[in-house]
């Protein structure tokens, strides 16, 4: 069946993978693939589906609703992992909790559900590891860190890295999926700077002097980001995508 569904792509956000999740679902048909149009090879004759929060949020909220808030939390975990075949298997397990409610957060038999509660616990675990090993370059006007994690745990240690009262200003840079973590003159951004042209930095160094000035300058545009969280939604984001 799913062989004979449709191919979407998606911008690489949450938000946008929940939009395209939602065009499958109302298309009344398995899709055939999912994925991230900015790391798919091949497009052709792929829906490319443009992110709405508004259908974000309607589908996000109808995961609890219709299921619980543990599966909606798990949806969300699910997408910072590293798994193969995690578009399509997020897809099925958000089809399963609107068609069967939340004991299929319990199904231990599911294999699919199995290796996505393993996931989720690795995920965990890496961002665990990685806070306690967090160390900070020292710069003249910041702190820099680069970690380079398999699963995409920054969204997850953000909070207790931007808790810190012992560094003022800083940036925590994720080389594998160039995630970027800022605070600086008080205000904190979560930032994917894909679309920008980044080297590959010998050390955290090196990449405060190249980063560094994009912050301080403001270089890096996010005036028009979607996934920006909204008064009122539900949806933390777990990113916003620079443009």
């Amino acid at each position: 069946m799913s062989d004979q569904g449709i191919r979407y792509t998606y911008d690489g956000t949450f938000e946008g993978y929940l939009c395209a999740v939602l065009a499958a679902l109302r298309s009344g048909r398995v899709p055939a693939s999912i994925s991230d149009r900015r790391r798919s090879c091949c497009t052709d004759g792929a829906v490319n589906i443009a992110t709405s929060l508004r259908d974000a949020q309607y589908l996000y909220s109808m995961i609890s609703s219709r299921s619980s808030a543990e599966v909606q939390q798990m949806t969300s975990d699910y997408f910072l992992t590293d798994s193969t075949g995690l578009e399509i298997n997020l897809y099925r397990m958000i089809f399963c909790s609107l068609k069967y409610g939340a004991r299929i957060a319990e199904d231990y038999s599911s294999e699919m559900m199995n290796g996505i509660q393993m996931a989720i616990r690795d995920l965990y675990r890496e961002a665990q590891t990685v806070l306690k090993e967090l160390d900070f370059y020292l710069g003249e006007e910041a702190a820099c860190s680069v970690i380079n994690p398999r699963n995409s745990i920054l969204p997850l240690i953000k909070q207790p890295v931007l808790k810190r009262r012992d560094i003022e200003d800083l940036i925590v840079y994720d080389k594998r999926h160039h995630l970027l973590l800022e605070r600086y003159s008080g205000q904190n951004m979560l930032l994917d700077i894909s679309d920008y042209p980044v080297s590959e930095f010998k050390d955290p160094r090196q990449a405060y002097e190249y980063l560094w000035p994009f912050v301080r300058d403001k270089r890096f545009d996010v005036r028009v980001i979607p996934g920006q969280k909204k008064s009122g939604s539900a949806i933390e984001p777990l990113w916003l995508k620079a443009s």
